[in-house]
């Protein structure tokens, strides 16, 4: 017969493998291109390919979406090169082809030349944005978190969006100026996409439908996140947490003569780390982007460890309430690195995934060891797997997009979780001598 633990394993690969396949073939991604391809140095580049050499002065576009989720794009090309410009204003059918291929996904309904240089094309998006929750509309067009793009800026100069008949924006892109009446929203640029949704105008609950039409469109997409990133790492951490909680109980250690001493190493190993990062700050050490995690998880240790130095707290200590201290030391631990990281980073600060990656896994391993030394293999199991994939749900909407070059980063998570796993063995033996005497769980 088959070992339990074995079939559990091949139970496991039979769950990833799936996943890994499936995101895979997105590897093939679409090249990166702007979200108006008819506009500036796209359209110079779709007429170059067409023998027509024009050069695009100045861009602007203007979109104007309707309630059934369609929108119909005008888009005005200043073009210089007037023997350029005089085969496109003379040459129709070359003129409809070279409109028709500028703009992917959409109809062309007409291709003008004006007397003055400019170029008109109209197209139609029929699935431009749909209806959601509440008679919300919402559109992923501007962000590459939904759907299968590569967005690249804006393309025009300036874009103008402008909401459905009776409806005004929900929520803008960041950096765009919405009109006074909520009817349009124009742009000069396209750094950080997101959802744009559209309320009725009179409504008094926008914001909930807004964030309602979001949470509605990016859950599937955050679902894939997890399965992608969360699911394999998670099976790794737990697994090495078994194998440690097995070596413990092949051992046979004594975990009760250095309980009393684990707050005093747990504070002695913070301290020395809260120095190493203040060393990288000061320069004697390259530690780089490290430094502040380092800080972070250095001065929840030491807080950690004066906590677990009184014996009032260890005699009081209980599952329940390591799980609840090592919640505390991960925001600790957070918290301190946001705080010092604008003094030890240079050209400012974003929470680092990496950071984000290890602080929160690393706290999981106490209370796991707690239920090892209590003698709860299981429930030590149990805490890995859980804890693990609950201090990773705040990493999710920084992790790449699951698709192309993004189903790299899944190595990666899981060499992360199988590095804290190792790397935090003191603080899962710690662990276990706070759960070594008898207490109720």
């Amino acid at each position: 017969m088959v070992p339990r633990r074995l079939r559990h394993l091949a139970l496991l690969c039979l769950v990833c493998a799936p996943l890994l396949a499936a995101a895979m073939p997105a590897g093939a991604a679409p090249p990166p291109r702007p979200l108006c391809d008819a506009c500036g140095e796209s359209f110079e580049s779709t007429a170059e390919s067409h023998g027509v050499s024009v050069t695009v002065t100045h861009s602007n576009a203007t979109v104007a979406v309707t309630d059934n989720g369609s929108a119909t794009w005008v888009v005005h090309n200043r073009l210089s090169n007037s023997d350029g410009v005089a085969r496109l204003r003379a040459n129709e059918s070359l003129r409809t082809a070279i409109a028709d291929r500028a703009m992917w996904d959409t109809e062309l309904l007409s291709a003008n030349v004006s007397g003055d240089g400019v170029i008109t094309l109209r197209y139609r998006e029929t699935d431009f944005a749909e209806g959601s929750v509440g008679g919300a509309v919402r559109t992923g067009e501007f962000t590459e978190a939904y759907g299968y793009r590569n967005l690249d800026g804006l393309g025009a100069d300036r874009l103008v969006v402008i909401a459905p008949d009776g409806m005004r924006v929900g929520r803008a892109i960041d950096g765009a100026t919405v009109s006074d009446d909520g009817q349009r929203m124009t742009m000069t640029e396209l750094n950080d996409g997101r959802v744009v949704t559209f309320v009725p105008r009179d409504t008094a609950f926008g914001p909930v439908l807004s964030l309602l039409a979001v949470g509605t469109l990016l859950g599937p997409v955050m679902a894939v996140k997890a399965l992608a990133y969360i699911t394999l790492p998670a099976a790794v951490f737990t697994l090495l947490i078994g194998a440690a909680a097995g070596g413990v109980s092949w051992l046979d250690w004594d975990f009760k003569r250095v309980r009393d001493s684990a707050g005093v190493a747990f504070a002695g190993f913070g301290a020395l780390a809260t120095a190493l990062s203040l060393l990288g700050a000061t320069g004697v050490l390259r530690l780089g982007g490290i430094a502040a995690p380092l800080f972070g998880g250095g001065t929840a240790l030491f807080v950690c460890g004066i906590a677990l130095s009184q014996r009032r707290v260890r005699e009081r200590a209980s599952y329940r309430a390591v799980v609840g201290g090592a919640v505390v030391g991960a925001g600790i631990a957070l918290g301190a690195t946001i705080a010092v990281a604008p003094m030890v980073v240079a050209d400012g600060f974003t929470p680092p995934v990496s950071a984000l990656l290890v602080l929160g896994p690393a706290f999981v391993l106490l209370p796991a060891g707690y239920a090892v030394g209590h003698g709860n293999r299981r429930l030590a199991m149990k805490t890995a797997a859980i804890g693990f994939v609950l201090s990773m749900l705040p990493v999710l909407p920084v992790l790449p997009t699951p698709f192309g070059l993004g189903v790299l980063f899944i190595p990666v998570v899981t060499a992360s979780a199988a590095a804290v796993a190792i790397v935090g063995l003191p603080i899962f033996l710690a662990g276990v001598s706070l759960g070594s005497p008898p207490s109720d769980l």
